[in-house]
């Protein structure tokens, strides 16, 4: 608490006492002007000093020519009427980066300035935190207080007759100082931050008030300078700056920063032709290590490699921690473009060798996808979407090498972009229906299932093909509310069909890995067969390989659970993903259908029928179903059957139709199947 503030608290000063904020209104008062005036404490804070009518247009033109102190004589009119002569002292202080004013009324006659008023400015000048400065009109200066002597280390013998030209520190320039004292002149008064030297030499910044003050001719009589040392604050500001960019574990510039810096490469682009690639790094089998090891070795891993690919690079170049074990290079000019692959080599080598940890050595390489400007794009984010392209490239290809990005997948990455934009709005808009493609028994000839498919029937583009919007939805998470949309229809189009008799057999409805996140697939299949009145057997779920695999063996007891309400289970695409045959054993499931892969081929490859053959073998070892899907031709149809598979699936039967269409299509496929089953009893 300040001098002022206490000496405001205790009413140690025998002079009634306002405190006015930066928009004149009154934020405190003391008893002794209430004595003076005879007026409530109420009545007075939170108003405004129009309120006091006397003496308002006196501090109003005393603040606004920039004065910080001073006095005039004015009158107080108590609460009976009464006018009370007095004197004005006014004092103003910046508080939190905000000016107040101080106001001490002493009751006397006109134009006589009391000791006691001197004195009272005299013990402000002396107690308050802020230093100041007193020169005359030709910056010589005739007075220092205590708070600038504990800023600066200087003594009021030490300063007296000289110029505020002894704390210069040399980081301003001659132009500053120009456009500082041009402003002064002008305008009679000049703030901002500036840089001044202690007596011992230390260099310090402070936030810097300057005034002139006029005589009763107008001419300049003194300057009356005040500033505050904020040292703490700027380094405090530093600090907040510094985790707001960079990476807290490796202390390399964050991907926030990398933008920043990718477009002022951009700017420059403007100006100078200028170019440059970006490097998405991103380790191999990193994800092993910190799983199996803990997160605080795989933090250690990591600093590890940052500090590594640091020390390599050039003074020039960028890198940036971009999140996880990605990292992103970024080499100027054009020798580096046309060195491209000689540095992604160089970069590769420096995981020829372990990482030293303090939890021992560790073994890790990295793959790199590289795009380059202005040559791929000429959007930051794009470029660094394209490497990320190219990076998974190599990842797919088994990592541990370098891929430049193919500007013919451009268009296709631009359309992924925009469909990842639009799929939320897609939803709101609802743009997506479930389709629907027969499953049949080739030996009976009758439709036992029905898969659900969804469409994306875009205004613009028309349908979008699900494999690729699919993989969008399932990054971006969109594919829990898509998959809840599915169930949900394509289980009030069943009720619908099985009200009118029109199809009793089962749906078979695809489900993605991401629904099984948080455990509610199950609450919300039974909630959807509760209120469709549904038995649990009129459906099938359909899910992938990787759900069975060894990382997601928890998402067993979900399907278990489901099984449990009648819901069959299938394994969709089976033999494309990473489950062995011999797996088929242990799966909580009833179904198993055969990848399109093995079946475009199966009349013409031994292989692809082998295949097929010990997948039937299997599957009647197991008690497992069978369909195979993808089905276009008759021979294929045939050589299933002759096989042993009789469920079938795929545009030999129908392509997938809206629930309308399908609806047409099996009234005539029934009535098709009766004239059949008739000409066979002629």
């Amino acid at each position: 608490m300040s001098y002022l503030d206490e000496t405001l608290i205790k009413g140690e000063i025998a002079s009634g006492i306002l405190t006015l904020n930066a928009d004149y209104v009154l934020v405190a008062v003391n008893t002794q002007y209430l004595l003076m005036t005879g007026l409530d404490k109420n009545d007075l804070l939170g108003g405004s000093i129009d309120k006091i009518d006397k003496i308002s247009a006196d501090i109003i033109q005393h603040n606004n020519s920039n004065s910080t102190f001073g006095h005039f004589s004015s009158t107080l009119q108590r609460k009976d009427g009464g006018l009370i002569p007095v004197d004005v002292c006014f004092f103003s202080q910046p508080t939190d980066s905000k000016e107040q004013t101080l106001l001490f009324f002493k009751e006397t006659n006109y134009n006589d300035i009391t000791k006691s008023n001197i004195s009272i400015i005299e013990q402000i000048f002396d107690h308050t935190n802020e230093a100041i400065i007193v020169t005359d009109n030709q910056g010589y200066i005739q007075t220092v207080n205590k708070g600038f002597s504990h800023i600066t280390g200087y003594t009021q013998e030490e300063v007296w007759g000289k110029t505020p030209a002894i704390l210069n520190s040399g980081k301003q320039d001659k132009y500053f100082y120009k456009q500082f004292w041009r402003k002064l002149i002008n305008e009679g008064c000049w703030q901002g931050e500036i840089w001044n030297k202690r007596k011992n030499g230390e260099i310090y910044p402070e936030w810097l008030n300057i005034s002139s003050i006029k005589d009763s001719h107008g001419h300049i009589s003194n300057y009356i300078c005040q500033f505050t040392d904020i040292t703490s604050r700027k380094k405090s500001e530093e600090e907040m700056h510094f985790h707001a960019y960079h990476d807290t574990l490796t202390s390399l510039p964050n991907r926030h920063l990398l933008f920043e810096k990718l477009e002022h490469l951009f700017e420059l682009h403007r100006e100078t032709p200028t170019c440059f690639a970006v490097l998405f790094c991103d380790l191999d089998r990193f994800k092993f290590i910190n799983d199996s090891l803990g997160h605080e070795v795989g933090d250690e891993l990591l600093k590890s490699v940052a500090n590594r690919l640091n020390a390599k690079l050039r003074d020039n170049d960028i890198i940036a921690r971009s999140g996880g074990d990605e990292f992103i290079v970024v080499v100027e000019g054009e020798k580096s473009l046309i060195n491209l692959d000689k540095i992604c080599e160089q970069i590769l080598s420096l995981f020829d060798k372990p990482f030293q940890t303090k939890f021992g050595e560790f073994k890790t390489t990295i793959s790199i996808g590289v795009s380059t400007f202005p040559l791929d794009s000429l959007d930051v984010r794009e470029l660094i979407s394209f490497a990320d392209v190219a990076m998974m490239k190599v990842k797919k290809s088994g990592g541990n090498h370098y891929s430049l990005f193919d500007t013919k997948e451009k268009e296709l990455i631009k359309q992924r972009m925009e469909l990842d934009r639009e799929i939320y709005q897609a939803i709101e808009k609802q743009q997506f229906e479930v389709w629907y493609q027969p499953q049949i028994n080739a030996d009976s000839g009758e439709v036992y299932g029905i898969e659900c498919l969804l469409r994306w029937i875009h205004p613009e583009q028309g349908t979008i093909s699900p494999a690729l919007f699919i993989p969008i939805a399932e990054a971006n998470g969109s594919i829990k509310e898509l998959g809840y949309f599915v169930l949900k229809s394509a289980c009030r189009q069943l009720r619908a069909w099985r009200i009118s008799n029109l199809f009793t057999g089962v749906m078979a409805i695809n489900v993605s890995l991401r629904q099984f996140d948080r455990n509610d697939l199950f609450a919300q299949v039974q909630k959807v067969l509760t209120e469709e009145m549904i038995p649990g057997s009129a459906i099938e779920l359909e899910v992938t390989e990787s759900l069975f695999s060894e990382d997601n063996n928890h998402h067993t007891p979900i399907l278990v659970a489901l099984r449990e309400l009648g819901v069959k289970v299938a394994i969709d695409d089976f033999g494309t993903g990473y489950s062995s045959l011999q797996r088929l054993k242990s799966l909580p499931i009833d179904n198993v259908k055969i990848d399109k892969c093995f079946v475009d081929n199966i009349v013409d490859c031994p292989e692809d029928r082998a295949i097929v053959m010990a997948l039937i073998l299997l599957s009647k070892t197991f008690n497992v179903s069978l369909i195979a899907e993808g089905i276009e031709t008759q021979d294929q149809a045939d050589k299933l059957c002759e096989l042993g598979c009789s469920n079938h699936q795929g545009f030999l039967y129908s392509k997938p139709l809206n629930a309308s269409d399908f609806e047409k299509w099996l009234l005539a496929f029934k009535q098709k199947n009766q004239n059949n089953i008739q000409q066979k009893r002629k």
